[in-house]
C-alpha cells in the first residue's frame, strides 16, 4: 500500500504521522517551514483516515508507513508522531529500527498501555455515548472539547470538529478497518530495539496518560531526550506550533549531524 500523502522540500527525510482525531490536513502549517529548513518532509494519511481508504483484511498501520516508504524509495527518515501516530511511528521503528533515523514522539500512549486515567475513560465513555445516539455532532464536541485546550484558536478547533467529522462518516461507511494485532502489547521488549535519537514530549496540560507515558518510555529508552511543553495540551503541532518546530528542528538536526 502506498499512503496519499503531502511532500514538500528536498533534502533528509522527515515523515509526519497525524493524530487519530486528525488526518495529514493537522500538519498544513509545518510543511512549509521544515522543508525550507533543509529538510524533504511528508506526511501521510493512514487507512481508515483522511483519503487513506483501507486495504483488505486486518490493518497494521505500521506495516503500511514502510510500504509507503518502500514505494517513495526512502531508505531512512526521522519520523515525527503525534497521539495515534506516535503509537505506529513506534512501531516502525521498534519492528524496523534500521528505517528510522530520529524518532520523535508527541504525546504517544506508553507500552504496554496502563489502564486509562478516569479522566481519559470518562471521555472514551462520553464519545462513545454520543455515537449510540447517533449524535455526531455530540460527539465531534466531546472530541474537541476533550482533546483541544480551551486556548486553543477557533481555527484549530474547527479544523480538529471537520477532521473527526470526516473521520466519523469514514465509520459509518465501514472505511475504519479491523486492526491486526498490536506486536508492542505482544512484546514490550521490542521497544529496546530502538538505537536512534528519541525525542519523548507532551504538553504539560496534557491528561497525565500521556505525561506519564513520557516518564514510562523515558525509562525503557534510556538515551531519549524528555520534555513537557508549556502552555499545550494534547495536540503540540497545532496547539504550540513553533515551539513544535523548534523541538523537531533541534532533535532532526542533532540526527543529521
Amino acid at each position: 500500500m502506498k499512503l496519499p500523502y503531502s511532500e514538500r522540500g528536498d533534502g533528509s527525510e522527515v515523515l509526519l504521522l497525524h493524530a487519530g482525531i486528525a488526518d495529514r490536513r493537522m500538519w498544513a502549517e509545518h510543511l512549509d517551514p521544515l522543508a525550507a529548513a533543509g529538510h524533504r518532509v511528508r506526511a501521510v494519511d493512514l487507512p481508515g483516515f483522511g483519503q487513506a481508504v483501507p486495504g483488505h483484511g486486518p490493518v497494521a498501520h505500521w506495516e503500511d508507513v514502510l510500504e509507503t516508504m518502500d514505494a517513495l524509495g526512502i531508505a531512512q527518515t526521522s519520523l515525527v508522531g503525534n497521539s495515534f501516530g506516535g503509537a505506529v511511528a513506534l512501531r516502525v521503528a521498534a519492528l524496523h529500527p534500521q528505517r528510522v533515523s530520529a524518532l520523535l514522539l508527541f504525546s504517544a500512549p506508553a507500552v504496554p498501555e496502563p489502564d486509562p486515567s478516569p479522566e481519559l475513560l470518562a471521555v472514551w465513555d462520553a464519545e462513545e455515548e454520543a455515537l449510540a445516539a447517533d449524535d455526531l455532532e455530540k460527539a465531534v464536541e466531546v472530541v474537541v472539547s476533550s482533546w483541544v485546550r480551551p486556548e486553543a484558536s477557533a481555527e484549530v478547533r474547527e479544523r480538529i470538529a471537520t477532521m473527526q467529522r470526516e473521520n466519523y462518516g469514514l465509520r459509518a461507511s465501514g472505511q475504519q478497518p479491523e486492526q491486526a494485532a498490536d506486536p508492542l502489547e505482544e512484546d514490550p521488549s521490542l521497544v529496546a530495539a530502538i538505537g536512534c535519537p528519541v525525542l519523548l514530549a507532551a504538553g504539560e496540560s496534557d491528561m497525565v496518560d500521556f505525561k506519564n507515558a513520557v516518564r514510562e518510555l523515558g525509562a525503557t529508552l534510556p538515551g531519549a531526550r524528555t520534555t513537557l511543553i508549556p502552555g499545550c495540551g494534547h495536540l503540540a503541532p497545532l496547539e504550540a506550533p513553533e515551539e513544535f518546530r523548534r523541538l523537531v528542528l533541534e532533535h532532526v538536526s542533532r540526527e543529521d549531524s
